[in-house]
């Protein structure tokens, strides 16, 4: 899209991360990270982000620029249209994706890696043919901290940072739970956070994963993603950085992550992991006031030209989003895949499935887990369900697996679920996380006001939601 506020212009209509300079890092470091009154009060994000515009820019000039953006995003988002800037190629999509799926799924330099990821694959479409209910662990999510140097806008994390009352993992436990997922056949392990490169054990926690036979991943904001940090990841066999990016243009990126500069800090580091061999993907979030604006198909038009796989997450009702009315209803989300139908490098992550199965991976092949042990079905999703500090791994997920709805592939749990939507927020309003037995228990009270049994499955695995115990029972 050609227009004269789209970020990366730098070269005709082609982005040039090399060009663009860092950040002044003392203006931008004497930016408050307190979230704003705005945000405190209004059920808008552009709304919030509006009253933070000040606190973001200093100039007056940009201050208008941005304010204008702000005012086109509000109007474009309340007239809930789509508009393609591109037109939909079949083959080349095709072709694309098969390319995607080569580059971005099997790191062929990890031999033992590639090997056992075609033997979980493998069995995972064996185990979905015959309609066996196994599932092959992929992989671990490790927060390595809540801690962060950001207060975006959508964030949970600051929710959740109970590093001062409670122990943090180090790096020999996330060795030790690193051994015991492999044996239930795990290949990828990601670091994310809060903000990973705030926590100074960042190297020796992924050296703890194993980087020579499994694939690594780090999710960050970029901001401190600097050669050094690139060139000792790439030592420690990362694969993949996964950059998070909210617009395609500079100032609505900044603005929503509450730091002048951060934008640019992206560019920076994705161009720092193409020097070093590091494959990048951005993680975006989308929700009701974003989909239908210019400032965001500009995203994808910035990856569509840059070849970077975009990795759609849908906002959920938690964090600094509680409360907000930005979440897709039926017809967002079909509105949703009408907008990316035209491009080739947007996915969103219920597709990466062993079986080929659409749905939450979320307990079956994949888990995340807090700073603390904690195991979660989902980063998003805080129902705990077991300390890795007290249970080994696979108890906790055999467990979880059999007591809760994550033992079957669903969509999205908090943003297509309606029935867990109403469960689990109305839980969310009391309690910051809760356990199975918690959960079950509202679940029970859900169906029997609304006269439904919202998962046979589980009613069939379990019996009464009710006089069930839900605790963990060592083998």
């Amino acid at each position: 899209m050609a227009t004269a506020t789209a970020a990366g212009k730098v070269s005709g209509d082609r982005l040039n991360p090399q060009s663009m300079p860092l950040p002044d890092a003392d203006l931008a470091d004497k930016n408050p990270l307190a979230p704003s009154v705005s945000a405190a009060v209004t059920s808008s994000v552009i709304e919030a982000m509006r009253g933070d515009v000040e606190r973001v820019f200093k100039n007056p000039e940009e201050q208008k620029k941005v304010y204008k953006m702000l005012a086109d995003a509000d109007a474009q988002s309340k007239a809930r249209k789509i508009i393609h800037t591109k037109s939909e190629e079949p083959f080349k999509k095709f072709i694309t994706l098969w390319k995607i799926r080569f580059k971005y799924g099997i790191h062929w330099g990890k031999r033992f890696y590639v090997m056992r990821l075609i033997r979980n694959v493998a069995l995972g479409k064996f185990y979905n043919f015959f309609k066996i209910k196994k599932y092959i662990l992929r992989g671990i999510e490790y927060a390595g901290t809540y801690r962060c140097n950001f207060r975006c806008h959508h964030c949970l994390c600051i929710r959740l940072d109970e590093s001062d009352v409670r122990r943090e993992m180090v790096p020999e436990d996330y060795a030790r739970v690193t051994k015991e997922a492999m044996a239930l056949g795990a290949t990828t392990f990601g670091l994310e956070g809060g903000e990973p490169f705030v926590n100074q054990h960042w190297a020796e926690i992924l050296e703890a994963c194993q980087g020579k036979v499994n694939h690594l991943v780090i999710s960050t904001n970029g901001w401190h993603f600097n050669e050094e940090r690139a060139k000792r990841a790439a030592e420690l066999g990362v694969d993949t950085v996964n950059f998070s990016l909210d617009s395609g243009y500079r100032e609505m990126h900044d603005l929503f992550r509450l730091r002048y500069g951060s934008f640019d800090r992206v560019m920076e580091g994705i161009r720092l992991c193409r020097k070093y061999g590091i494959k990048v993907i951005i993680n975006t979030v989308v929700h009701r006031e974003n989909i239908y604006t210019e400032h965001y198909r500009a995203l994808l038009d910035l990856a569509e030209r840059e070849k970077l796989l975009i990795n759609t997450l849908f906002a959920k009702g938690v964090g600094n989003l509680k409360g907000r009315d930005v979440l897709l209803d039926e017809q967002g989300i079909r509105d949703y895949h009408e907008l990316i139908r035209p491009y080739n490098y947007v996915q969103r992550h219920l597709n990466y499935n062993y079986g080929k199965q659409f749905g939450c991976p979320g307990t079956k092949e994949m888990i995340n887990m807090t700073p603390y042990g904690d195991v979660l079905n989902c980063a998003n999703m805080h129902i705990y369900l077991g300390n890795v500090m007290e249970y080994p791994l696979k108890t906790i997920r055999d467990n979880a697996l059999k007591k809760t709805p994550f033992g079957a592939y669903h969509s999205c749990f908090l943003a297509d679920d309606r029935d867990f939507m109403n469960v689990y927020y109305s839980l969310l309003d009391r309690k910051p996380h809760f356990s199975i037995k918690e959960f079950n228990e509202d679940l029970y009270q859900y169906e029997q006001e609304n006269e439904k049994v919202v998962y046979p499955e589980l009613r069939a695995a379990v019996g009464d939601l009710k006089s069930e115990t839900f605790e963990i029972k060592s083998a």
